[in-house]
């Protein structure tokens, strides 16, 4: 069976101690961290769903984004086969931002969504852990 297409919108979310924000996923006893972002709704551009999710996972509203990067993964969630477009947006939070809102929390479980971390370049670069995307890593130095 052919992958199920889909478009997603990506957030680098990093703090004034230039640590970076992930989710940490579970599905099927496998886990996982990546950044937040979500799936395009309806006819929203990238940079919309951006916003978007910027608002609905973090409360974040008016927000500059700069678009970063675009990639193309295939990756199975939930037993479905999947080719998604994403694009990679910076969001830059100031020393008093909340990185996730309190409000979002039962939103977050029912999306496979366990925890919330921040990760400096130095953890990343040593852990043993799954994370996406594959050059976090790389992404970040040349931020």
């Amino acid at each position: 069976m052919d992958p199920l297409p889909r478009q997603a919108s990506r957030l680098i979310v990093v703090n004034p101690q230039n640590s970076v924000l992930l989710y940490q996923y579970e599905d099927d006893r496998r886990k996982w961290w990546a950044t937040p972002g979500g799936g395009l709704e309806g006819r929203e551009t990238f940079e919309e769903a951006a916003a978007r999710e910027a608002e609905e996972e973090l409360s974040l509203t008016g927000r500059t984004l700069t678009p970063l990067w675009r990639q193309t993964v295939e990756f199975t969630f939930r037993g479905q086969s999947i080719r998604q477009v994403e694009r990679y947006f910076l969001l830059r939070l100031s020393q008093h931002e909340a990185a996730v809102a309190e409000g979002v929390r039962e939103a977050h479980r029912r999306e496979g969504i366990v925890a919330a971390r921040w990760w400096s370049l130095a953890e990343l670069e040593t852990t043993s852990e799954r994370v996406f995307p594959d050059d976090l890593c790389g992404y970040l130095r040349g931020l």
